[in-house]
């Protein structure tokens, strides 16, 4: 099961960068997801992150298939509401693409389109979502049964739920305000990391 980071576009990026490699070695990935920054700002993160010698392959942009592709990296989040599959894959076929999904509608739909995995969300009670209802994990399991690519799960995800969710057969977790919200990330995120290996054994 992955542990993925998903940045909260709150942190400068002197700051983020430290951030991201003291965690570098306990993720699996992480989502760029820096909305409020300009291009610029984000192409000298990517750029930055990959000169201090952050691990290019864990890097996945948010939204922007041409950003990814100017700065050398091969993974794109589109939101829900972003590009259509088809035309993003037509125009960076070089490119992976995952989607985020909220029903199990959007990930059947995102899936025939060509998706190569799929962000479900959210789970349970997050402060990044205040005032919307958690969906839970029912319809979570029925997308991971039904669909053959990845499934991820996102939204108030704490330690404690990644047994069920690996018995479940879900690929992995986003983890954003619990890694990036705390004060001490590195130990937020081997909080995650230590129960996965504790499921392993």
């Amino acid at each position: 099961m992955k542990l993925i980071a998903v940045t909260n576009d709150r942190i400068p990026n002197e700051q983020l960068i430290g951030t991201l490699l003291e965690i570098e070695q306990v993720i699996d990935a992480v989502i760029l997801r820096e909305k409020s920054k300009t291009d610029a700002e984000v192409i000298d993160l990517i750029q930055t992150l990959k000169a201090s010698g952050f691990d290019s392959a864990k890097i996945i942009v948010h939204g922007r298939a041409d950003i990814a592709a100017m700065t050398g990296i091969e993974k794109v989040q589109l939101p829900g509401h972003g590009a259509p599959l088809p035309l993003a894959k037509q125009q960076f076929p070089s490119l992976s693409f995952g989607r985020s999904t909220h029903s199990f509608e959007e990930a059947e739909a995102a899936y025939t389109a060509g998706a190569d995995w799929l962000l479900y969300g959210h789970l349970f009670a997050t402060d990044s979502k205040e005032g919307l209802s958690p969906r839970g994990t029912e319809e979570l399991f029925q997308i991971v049964e039904s669909l053959s690519i990845p499934v991820y799960a996102i939204g108030g995800i704490q330690p404690k739920h990644l047994p069920a969710l690996k018995q479940s057969g879900v690929a992995g977790v986003a983890v954003m305000s619990s890694i990036f919200g705390n004060d001490n990330p590195r130990k937020a995120a081997d909080g995650y990391r230590e129960v996965q290996n504790v499921a392993k054994g």
